[in-house]
Order: C-alpha cells, then sequence, then structure tokens
C-alpha cells in the first residue's frame, strides 16, 4: 500500500477478493460520523467519503455555506426532508472539497453541489494558491438518518460503499446487497 499526492491509501496490485485484474489499483478513502466508520473503495481513480448524519430541527441557521440556488432548494422542499437535501448538499461538497486537496471548507459557499447534480459534475473554483478542479460525486445509501457521498476525479462505473463493524460487533448494513469484506459490511456496490 503507497499513498497518492493527498496521503490518500493506494494498493499498487488489487486484493484477489474484489475481482479486479491485476495491475488495477485500488482506491480507498475512509468517513466517520457518530461513532459509525464507513469505507469507499474505487478502481484506478482516487476517492473521497464524506458521512454526515441528517440535522434534526429548524435548517434556516445552518444554509450559510449554501449557494442562492441551494438554499431555495432546500427550502422548496416539504419542512420534513429538508434537512435531508441540507445534508446531502453539504456531503456533496465536503467530499469534492476533500477529494482536491482543498480541505477549505469555508469556501463551500462558492462551489455549487446542485447544478451539475445529474452527471454528479462539481466545479471547484480556483484561488491564488489552489488551481479549479472538477469532482465527480456519487450519493451513497448509508440509512435513513445518515447521508453519503462518494467524489471522484473521473466519472466512476464502480464505487463500492462499506460500513466498518462497530466495536459491539454489531454489523448494521444499510441498504444494497450486503456481503462481507473481511472486517467490513459492504452496504452499496454503486454503479454507473
Amino acid at each position: 500500500m503507497t499513498r497518492n499526492g493527498f496521503g490518500r491509501p493506494v494498493f499498487a496490485e488489487p486484493p484477489a477478493a474484489t475481482g479486479w485484474p491485476p495491475g488495477a489499483r485500488l482506491c480507498l478513502d475512509a468517513a466517520a460520523d457518530a461513532g459509525r466508520q464507513f469505507l469507499a473503495l474505487t478502481r484506478d481513480l482516487p476517492v473521497a467519503l464524506s458521512v454526515h448524519t441528517v440535522p434534526r430541527g429548524p435548517v434556516s441557521e445552518l444554509l450559510l455555506p449554501f449557494t442562492p440556488l441551494e438554499r431555495g432548494y432546500v427550502q422548496e422542499a416539504p419542512p420534513g426532508r429538508r434537512a435531508q437535501r441540507l445534508a446531502q448538499l453539504w456531503t456533496r461538497k465536503e467530499a469534492a472539497l476533500r477529494l482536491t486537496g482543498r480541505g477549505e471548507l469555508a469556501a463551500a459557499d462558492a462551489i455549487d453541489a446542485l447544478t451539475g447534480a445529474r452527471e454528479g459534475k462539481i466545479v471547484i473554483p480556483g484561488s491564488p494558491a489552489h488551481p479549479g478542479r472538477t469532482a465527480y460525486v456519487r450519493d451513497l445509501p448509508a440509512g435513513p438518518q445518515t447521508v453519503a457521498c462518494a467524489a471522484t476525479s473521473a466519472p466512476a462505473p464502480d464505487v463500492r460503499f462499506w460500513r466498518a463493524h462497530s466495536p459491539d460487533g454489531q454489523a448494521g448494513a444499510y441498504g444494497g446487497p450486503a456481503a462481507e469484506a473481511d472486517s467490513a459490511r459492504a452496504t452499496d456496490t454503486a454503479t454507473a
């Protein structure tokens, strides 16, 4: 295992259990939310993962890091769906920023996670310190009160997503067909 330029783990040879051909690079990222660990794997594309619990209560004060279009999208939803939409947009922005190495979450209000949603394309504007980049995001099923998103540098035909076993031994797989993978339970294999 090595690390790419942003410090993300990359396997030079994929484990045999993946079914991927020799020579393919296996890229991995991990994220945690409320004591739960999640993993995302892709083939030959760096991946960044963002996972968050859907907030409870009013969302109006949480709308600051969003564009006017995104704020409208959240506010036009029925009250019971606003927090879900807000969390979904936030995980898209965070995954894209993590992938591009910006890590500047204060710049989130300059990133539009809604306009290119159909193709998953998010444009990260350039700054004096960083060139502009593009990330391709994919929403992943993580549970009814949890949202997850993976970002890659190009459209990814295959993203594998797992929730790691909890310390108390409860796997708690969410959505999609589950399949064992070492110390994690696969919760989704998202394909384009």
